[in-house]
Order: structure tokens, then C-alpha cells, then sequence
């Protein structure tokens, strides 16, 4: 299910990404490293920021509003909520779990 859930969020919102934005579908370290060394040369230093322990910052109102905008199924916009998200295979501290 959730496999489902990225395929379907992923064909949605990854067109509106920019196209410096990595780190999604198709792009990563190396990509995103190929264009640092296109744009600016030889580099360094690099700062590299975990941005994980942020995650529960998002407010997850705007966040259904954002998807309300594309997708008109209430119950689909619910499973993406209530898939939960584990790390690794065990329960790590990113598992989000909503009520059912």
C-alpha cells in the first residue's frame, strides 16, 4: 500500500519541483554533485545538514490542504496519513501512526 501511495504522490508533485531539486526519483548524492561541479567548479567544503528529527515540525493541516489542492478523495488523502512510516524494520523514531 504504501508503494502505492509514493507512486501515486510522486507522478502528482514531482513535476512541480524545480529542476535543481535532488534527492527525489532518479536523483541523489551524485546527481546533485554532478550539478554542484557544473555550476560552480571545484568545491572544497560542503555543509550537509539531517533534517529527519524535523520532520514532525510539519503542519500537517497545511500539508492536506496542499494535497486537497490535486487529489479530491478524502479517504485517499487519510491512508496517506495512516500508511505510517517505519525506518529500517523495526518502529524508529520518524513512525507516524494515526488513529484509526
Amino acid at each position: 500500500m504504501k508503494e502505492a501511495i509514493r507512486m501515486v504522490l510522486e507522478s502528482i508533485y514531482d513535476p512541480e519541483f524545480p529542476d535543481t531539486s535532488h534527492f527525489r526519483s532518479g536523483r541523489g548524492c551524485h546527481s546533485v554533485l554532478r550539478r554542484i561541479k557544473e555550476e560552480w567548479g571545484t568545491s572544497r567544503w560542503f555543509l550537509e545538514f539531517d533534517i529527519r528529527k524535523s520532520f514532525h515540525t510539519i503542519d500537517r493541516h497545511l500539508l492536506i490542504s496542499i494535497f486537497k489542492e490535486e487529489i479530491d478523495d478524502p479517504k485517499s488523502i487519510q491512508k496517506v496519513f495512516s500508511a505510517g512510516r517505519l525506518v529500517g524494520d523495526e518502529k524508529g523514531p520518524y513512525f507516524v501512526q494515526t488513529k484509526r
